[in-house]
């Protein structure tokens, strides 16, 4: 199959050879065309290429198939990259068996003997990151020279660009520069299917192992399915060796695994490999805090120590020694309360009688005793069957002394049983998994549940910092050591979640745990090699703690040490970039080959009558439509990410940049102290950047050391970035600050002019600011007069109080209160109506009458302060046989006018209306205004209906007689007997006459039946 695919290659290279289809200059002619560039379409992030890319080995696997690559792909390739290094050259002949070096293989894979695998060569590459450009990176900016600074790639002595690979039997090609690989990208073009991208074959669908190793190579930290699954197929085949490989592999991505480290030392112990289990216990014991694989290891070593045939001792003093050593490991874990038991089990079997005067009866006695005061303090599973035990125990032996151990005891046993309790609620819902997951972007499928369970973590974290068992004062080591076991817990469930890996070196930084604060830090950064968090942190950390050292060596080395962890981060992410690049290309070459496939499955399809043709060409155009479809919107997803990424990039550019300022100052560039322009030259060589990097330079060069460079850098950016609202603030704010006025209005003219109008607009509303504040009135008027024609829906009445306002306070939008009484009043408040004489003020209260108590108005002193007046009391009705009379008479007087065959409702109303309603004072009305409203009371509320119906329905006697207390207990007493048994069998009134007033008056009026007001 290989030896056709290579002939098949070599026909379509000589086929092109002889049709001419390049000339001297390499440039493609005939059928390939060129695609022009959109000026529309400009980024300026996509015009410097990447400086280095790495070329995965195991990126296709032992069943993808060579597909053939013609010569214009490979002239495609060098048009999208440059210039390739020439000594990858075709050989004569070559075999399919025969591993060639990279330099001479015209294959693009080679396969490995040892694993089935086909691994991908590393191809040679020149260095890129000499080349830049004039697009993004910018020139450094001490160069003169601001055209043509795009340097071109090598050429022949002809004049042409260096071919990217050699003709056949070409012995003089140049030799490679040391730089990374990169991988080969063909361009897919609908003119010549053969020089188009060719995506992977997918494989077969029995080939089940091959199917996972893809799923693995393309997402090894999110597909852990497919790890599982492949293990699974690994054993399931009794292939031991490729599952222990696989294992292997597993372990380098999940070394906190410890289910799976369980699983592979159960394999390795069914088959009886002992050595091998060593080896996993070696390596997963120390680093892995799991219960469950400690327990594995404690079953191993009694496996190994045979206590039966054991006639030395030797055997129980090893598990004794493993016992110890494992409850100092896991001994604090809430669910160990099974190794405890095991362990308190096997004291017991030992030699000698628990109670005996023995020295092993004693002995036996003291390691009960200590594991069982060891256990009762730890809120472990279990801990009320230990404390019972150890209660037996310990009066078993003597209850007098027992009392006394069980009462020194019993408190830390009360504390650890609570605290058991509590945790169980803290943690209720919590999945204690070691099998750690990618956590899912907001607003997809598990984002509330990874949070969730984030939350808990962080729940059970911070109730351990609390301290519950009060250890932190009397016991600081055990408390050290819970803290550090439970956050070793959560990072083996949210190994992925950088924020947890910073709270755990956070907390050993303050508790003087250098070293695991360190090491939390480095596999912090293993895990998450894209976390800038992690990156940020332990690059402060190392320049807070490096020793300060004078001369340049030791500018060099602390320099060094402190952007390490920078490095580490750019390469990672300018990786991602790179695969998400490779990924499209693949997607969008998956894309473009199905309707061909389509096509190629019915052959016939064009050969029928009129209208099977303008069928197919509609289906033609349909599925051309969709592909468009498809491929634009795989484009813009990409181009997000992309986006977010070299956001990302540049922040950390900014970053390194600022931390290298503090170690080596400016510096000087291509110097052993570059210092901060040492960074910002690396970071425009490299790429990837947004105008934040040039922003931040040039800060950096204003603020700190004064210099002019800082205008040069914003000249640079200005072209790179024509586009960028942000850039052009920047830049302006820059010019001001530096009072050249003169310039900060020329760069406005020219930017507003070379941006959109959507983008240009905060760069209007900036300048007219700056205008309204400190420039004259007839350029802040002809300001306005553009921004009103270009943005014709805005108010111009904003536009007119923007220039007396701050963003804290708008002048014009004050609306003062002139009269707090009608502007002030509350909502739903009636307004009141009353007539007032002219000239007179507006009556507040209501009519004053003259009473002897007091002098008649006009004889007030005018400098005395006027005091509130008293409302009119209402008329108190006259009681007895008067009453009733005047009540006759009024009713008479009514009904002769006519007023008796109204409704009662009506007569009411009659009434009610004909007296008007006093004035509410103006101090009324002001508190009720700053009363809050009815909504905002959320106690206990009065209920007035409530006592309306109880006045309603309270029964008063209507005479004497009624009031008349039962003859039983007429003579209880003599003083207040009366009214108290006619309080007492008179319940159902209200309760001020039940409560109050027991003095004579009150009791001589009620049981004379005399009307009465309470």
């Amino acid at each position: 199959m290989a030896d056709a695919e290579l002939a098949f290659l070599r026909s379509m290279q000589a086929l092109n050879d002889q049709a001419g289809r390049y000339q001297t200059n390499d440039r493609p002619v005939g059928t390939v065309k060129e695609e022009p560039q959109s000026t529309e379409d400009y980024d300026h992030l996509q015009q410097v290429k990447d400086a280095s890319f790495t070329a995965n080995a195991d990126d296709v696997s032992a069943q993808d198939v060579l597909s053939p690559t013609s010569a214009s792909s490979l002239e495609s390739t060098h048009r999208l990259h440059g210039s390739l290094d020439p000594s990858a050259s075709f050989p004569a002949s070559t075999s399919s068996a025969q591993v060639a070096p990279a330099t001479s293989n015209p294959l693009p894979f080679s396969r490995s003997s040892s694993q089935g695998s086909v691994q991908k060569p590393s191809l040679p590459q020149t260095n890129l990151t000499s080349m830049r450009s004039h697009t993004i990176g910018g020139p450094v900016v001490d160069d003169d020279d601001d055209e043509n600074e795009t340097q071109l790639p090598a050429t022949n002595s002809n004049g042409s660009l260096h071919a990217p690979f050699s003709r056949l039997g070409d012995d003089n090609s140049a030799k490679s520069t040391q730089s990374p690989p990169i991988p080969q990208v063909t361009t897919a073009s609908q003119q010549n299917p053969a020089s188009a991208t060719v995506a992977p074959k997918a494989r077969l669908p029995h080939d089940r192992v091959g199917i996972l190793e893809d799923r693995i190579k393309e997402d090894p930290k999110g597909d852990m399915e497919a790890w599982l699954a492949l293990i699974h197929e690994h054993r399931k085949r009794n292939k031991m060796e490729e599952a222990r490989k696989v294992y292997e592999r597993f372990f380098k991505v999940f070394p906190m695994a410890a289910e799976l480290w369980v699983a592979y030392a159960n394999m390795e112990l069914g088959s009886n490999n002992l050595w091998h289990v060593e080896q996993i216990f070696g390596k997963a014991l120390l680093k892995v805090p799991n219960v469950q694989l400690w327990s594995v290891y404690m079953d191993y070593v009694r496996r190994r120590n045979n206590l039966t045939t054991d006639t030395t001792s030797n055997a129980r003093t090893i598990i004794s020694q493993a016992y110890d050593f494992v409850i100092e490991n896991v001994g604090q874990d809430r669910d160990s309360g099974r190794l405890w038991q095991d362990y308190i089990a096997f004291i017991k079997s030992g030699p000698g009688v628990v109670g005996g005067t023995s020295w092993q009866d004693q002995q036996k006695m003291d390691l009960l005793r200590k594991a069982y005061q060891r256990a009762i303090c730890i809120p472990i599973q279990g801990v009320d069957m230990l404390w019972k035990e150890y209660d037996a125990f310990e009066k078993g032996l003597n209850k007098i002394t027992g009392r006394k151990f069980l009462q020194e005891k019993s408190p830390a046993y009360m504390s650890a049983r609570g605290a058991f309790i509590e945790l169980n609620n803290i943690t209720q819902g919590l999945n204690r998994t070691t099998l750690p997951r990618l956590p899912p972007a907001l607003g997809f499928e598990g984002d509330e549940e990874y949070l969730k369970q984030v939350e808990i973590w962080k729940r059970w974290v911070q109730w351990e910092k609390d301290d519950p068992l009060v250890l932190k004062e009397e016991d600081p080591v055990a408390y050290k050591a819970r803290m550090l076991y439970v956050f070793k817990q959560a990072i083996m469930a949210l190994r992925f979640w950088p924020e947890i890996w910073f709270d755990a070196s956070e907390f050993c930084f303050q508790e003087g745990l250098e070293k695991e604060g360190n090491d939390f830090l480095t596999q912090g950064i293993e895990a998450n090699p894209e976390s800038c968090l992690l990156a940020f942190k332990h690059a402060d950390r190392l320049e807070t703690t490096l020793p300060v050292e004078e001369g340049d060596e030791g500018l060099k080395r602390r320099g060094a040490a402190v952007r390490e962890p920078y490095d580490k981060l750019l390469d990672a992410s300018y990786e991602l970039i790179a695969k998400i690049k490779a990924r499209e290309t693949q997607d969008i070459a998956r894309i473009e080959d199905a309707p061909v496939i389509a096509r190629q499955s019915t052959p016939n399809a064009g050969r029928g009558d009129d209208d099977d043709d303008e069928g197919n060409e509609a289906d033609a155009d349909a599925k051309r439509a969709a592909k468009e479809v498809q491929t634009r919107a795989l484009k813009d997803g990409n181009a997000v990410r992309t986006q977010l990424l070299s956001k990302t990039i540049s922040f950390t550019w900014i970053a390194l940049m600022r931390a290298m300022r503090r170690v080596q100052g400016k510096g000087k560039v291509h110097s052993e102290v570059g210092g901060s322009r040492q960074i910002f030259t690396d970071a425009r060589r490299r790429g990837r950047l947004t105008s934040d990097v040039y922003v931040a330079s040039a800060l950096l060069e204003h603020h700190c050391y004064k210099d002019t460079a800082a205008t040069k850098i914003f000249e640079r950016g200005a072209k790179l970035f024509p586009d960028d609202a942000n850039f052009a603030l920047e830049y302006l704010k820059h010019l001001i600050a530096i009072n050249d006025i003169t310039n900060a209005r020329a760069v406005f003219e020219t930017t507003v002019s070379k941006m959109s109008q959507k983008n240009a607009k905060p760069v209007y509303a900036f300048f007219h600011q700056y205008e309204a504040h400190y420039g004259e009135l007839s350029q802040v008027i002809k300001l306005e007069k553009r921004m009103g024609d270009l943005y014709p829906e805005d108010p111009q009445l904003t536009r007119f109080s923007q220039r007396h306002s701050t963003p804290g306070f708008d002048p014009t939008a004050v609306r003062p209160i002139i009269s707090p009484a009608i502007q002030m009043r509350p909502k739903g408040m009636p307004i009141p109506s009353h007539e007032v004489e002219q000239g007179t003020p507006p009556i507040r209260y209501a009519h004053i009458t003259n009473s002897p108590k007091r002098p008649p108005p006009g004889d007030e002193s005018d400098n005395e302060p006027a005091r509130p007046r008293k409302l009119i009391r209402g008329e108190s009705p006259l009681k007895g046989a008067a009453g009733r009379r005047l009540d006759q008479q009024k009713r008479s007087r009514l009904r002769n006018d006519g007023v008796e065959g109204q409704s009662s409702s009506a007569w009411q109303s009659q009434y009610l209306t004909s007296t008007p309603a006093p004035a509410i004072p103006r101090d009324v009305l002001f508190l009720l205004s700053i009363i809050p409203k009815a909504e905002t009371y959320h106690a206990t509320r009065f209920k007035a209906e409530e006592m309306v119906r109880l006045l309603r329905e309270t029964n008063i006697p209507a005479g004497p007689s009624s009031l008349r207390p039962p003859p039983m207990l007429m003579g209880q007493g003599q003083q207040n007997g009366g009214y108290h048994t006619f309080i007492q069998y008179n319940s159902n009134l209200p309760l001020a006459l039940q409560n109050g007033y027991p003095n004579r008056l009150f009791r001589s009026k009620l049981l004379s039946g005399r009307e009465h007001r309470y």
